[in-house]
């Protein structure tokens, strides 16, 4: 893997036994709320689906059809998240090209816990959980239609409050490749991902930019490359927990020759009741390597 050992050490201390450290406790839809009183954190679990749709340079299009399921833990400042999702893709595109084979942006305008679209996991066509790569560049040809469970995705975040409604949110994720290589739907490697939002809030309006590196596991038959990628957004809490947001996000092809993706975002999250948030999304594509259509839909419910 072509990552500097600097970066990864950072990225595994945020993986790591953190979990004494303050966290972050997003069930509330403001970012310097106080996250629980209770000292032993929130335990949160995520569910959902996600459907997206583009041909990606291709000549016919590529669909994809995501569940991702997801365990988070949060106490003060601090968050970590376990996830995986179910994939099913029908078409000839790579699942690295879409929303749900791609590193989105975090998605930290919303400050809520399934703010951003995508969210079980966080951010932009994140899918968000549904970090899943499918190697079908060069071999054999691949059945257009194949499904299975994805890779395994660990994804902490620490919040430093600088004062006057001012964050800046580190995340480190690594992608542990669980995800069949028979069927195509994994690398079969290990990717590490570290990413920064600068957060500032307004009263109800939050404003954020994203930024991220993502450090690719190479498989046997397709160089990966590592990516950069951006993003910005906006939120608005709306009251009666109801947070509405958009988001831009931009990202480097993990293909050499590819052109980078670059998409926008609207999303609404809902607090349907007390540890219960409901959220949804809608996203569409500014180029030809970028979806056509993409939304989902999530559902959060706090544990204890």
């Amino acid at each position: 893997m072509k990552f500097h050992s600097k970066t990864f050490t950072v990225a595994c201390a945020l993986l790591a036994g953190v979990a004494s450290q303050p966290a972050f406790a997003q069930d509330q839809s403001s970012s310097n709320a106080t996250t629980s009183a209770d000292d032993k954190g929130v335990l949160r679990f995520s569910t959902g689906i996600n459907y997206s749709k583009g041909d990606y340079g291709e000549l016919t299009d590529t669909k994809v059809v995501s569940a991702p399921v997801s365990l988070k833990y949060s106490k003060d400042n601090f968050s970590i998240r376990v996830s995986v999702p179910y994939v099913r893709i029908d078409g000839p595109g790579s699942l690295i090209q879409t929303p749900e084979g791609r590193d989105g942006g975090s998605g930290s305008g919303g400050r809520t816990d399934n703010s951003g679209p995508g969210s079980a996991n966080s951010g932009s066509g994140s899918g968000s959980s549904g970090e899943v790569e499918v190697d079908n560049s060069g071999g054999a040809p691949v059945s257009s239609r194949r499904s299975g469970f994805g890779d395994v995705v660990i994804a902490s975040t620490y919040s430093f409050d600088l004062g006057n409604d001012f964050y800046i949110d580190a995340t480190g994720k690594v992608k542990i490749p669980t995800a069949s290589k028979a069927k195509r739907l994994g690398t079969g490697k290990v990717d590490v991902t570290a990413a920064l939002d600068f957060v500032k809030e307004f009263g109800p309006t939050t404003l954020y930019v994203h930024g991220r590196r993502k450090f690719a596991g190479s498989s046997t038959t397709v160089q990966l490359r590592d990516t950069w990628g951006a993003g910005a957004g906006a939120s608005v809490r709306a009251g009666n927990g109801v947070t509405v947001g958009a988001d831009y996000d931009w990202q480097q092809s993990s293909i050499v020759g590819n052109q980078a993706s670059s998409e926008v975002t609207g999303w609404a999250s809902f607090r349907l009741a007390k540890g219960f948030n409901m959220s949804i999304f809608g996203s569409t594509g500014l180029n030809r390597n970028s979806t056509d259509f993409a939304g989902g839909l999530s559902l959060s419910i706090r544990l204890n």
